[in-house]
């Protein structure tokens, strides 16, 4: 076992208001992702800040706004064939691609040199629990067909990545569910990062970090939480943002790798999640990403992986969860330690 959970505490003394002026000393713990050595802040008395910041969730806000953005959405299925982008022919000649009741399309502003939207299904809003893993296993399907496709026609474009904003608070500006799509030429700056750490630790363990993780994860039952197929998913010891989850696809460093089971493993674990988020945490907002390798290229030290992530609930006076120090700093922190968002999760598994 060559990884490293590297982490370290310190106290902080205040004199609180709210006890009297007595002394209060809290403790925060220092984590470093054993991957990268980059350094995230725990402090589980910021639970009680989150009491009074954090809005539960807005039901009636919620319905009313999935009822007045219904007609006229252009995700919706009476509207995506005459209010969407398509494709220039050497892309894609049909313009757009479609799979059951999933569509991907061009985003009408491009960031990268591929910037598409893959609409998930025909419902113009859903609640974290209602998300079925028959939904996503025919949606994920339709984005690696669509990558396959792309690069058989442009394989310079080898770096591709998908996710999900759901809800104004993760970053949507639709409601209507959906994953943006991103192909480029050159890595995404984190992916990057892996990928280069990644290869740091085979050239100095002469074992693939990745696989390292899982096995060591699993021996110490702290983090990991199960497998769906061939997804192995775990807490993340040193995450990037709250009450995250990470997925590992085991020897597939790539999208165009991925098989059925892999497919249908990210489906149920992304599903299960987003009922726990939902059920035991009372969240309705997330974010996730799938990372691949260098499409086409087999990669020996990176395994395609996901990251799955709450944020704030959607209220009408909801508070962001990136202040100045996590914005300029680069300092997430956090008030839920990954071991017991593991604990809880398994009963989800």
């Amino acid at each position: 076992m060559a990884i490293e959970f590297k982490k370290l505490e310190y106290d902080s003394s205040i004199f609180n208001p709210m006890q009297g002026f007595e002394e209060e000393r809290q403790t925060i713990e220092v984590r470093f992702d054993p991957l990268t050595g980059v350094r995230r802040l725990f402090n589980v008395d910021l639970a009680e800040k989150a009491k009074h910041v954090n809005q539960p969730t807005d039901e009636n806000l919620i319905k009313m706004i999935a009822e007045k953005t219904r007609e006229g959405c252009f995700f919706c299925p009476e509207n995506i064939e005459k209010g969407t982008p398509k494709f220039p022919p050497d892309i894609l000649p049909e313009g757009r691609l479609r799979k059951g009741d999933s569509w991907i399309f061009p985003n009408l502003f491009q960031i990268y040199e591929i910037s598409a939207v893959g609409v998930i299904g025909k419902d113009h809003f859903l609640k974290l629990d209602q998300f079925s893993v028959e939904m996503f296993i025919n949606f994920y399907s339709m984005i690696i067909d669509f990558c396959r496709t792309v690069h058989s026609r442009k394989p310079e474009l080898k770096y591709a990545a998908f996710g999900m904003n759901y809800l104004p608070p993760a970053g949507s500006s639709v409601l209507h569910p959906h994953n943006p799509v991103f192909m480029t030429r050159n890595p995404f700056p984190y992916l990057d990062s892996m990928m280069k750490e990644s290869q740091n630790y085979l050239n100095k363990n002469s074992i693939n970090f990745w696989q390292d993780l899982i096995d060591t994860e699993k021996e110490l039952g702290e983090r990991y939480v199960g497998r769906t197929k061939s997804v192995e998913w775990m807490a993340s010891f040193s995450p990037i943002s709250g009450n995250e989850f990470t997925g590992v696809i085991p020897g597939k460093s790539n999208f165009l790798e991925f098989d059925k089971s892999d497919i249908e493993g990210i489906a149920q674990g992304v599903t299960k999640i987003l009922s726990f988020y939902k059920n035991d945490l009372q969240k309705n907002s997330f974010n996730y990403v799938v990372y691949s390798g260098p499409l086409g290229e087999k990669n020996n030290s990176f395994w395609s992986n996901i990251r799955i992530t709450t944020r704030p609930n959607f209220s009408d006076n909801y508070v962001n969860d990136i202040p100045l120090a996590t914005l300029y700093f680069m300092d997430n922190f956090f008030d839920k330690m990954p071991e017991y968002l593991a604990d809880r999760l398994k009963e989800y598994f």
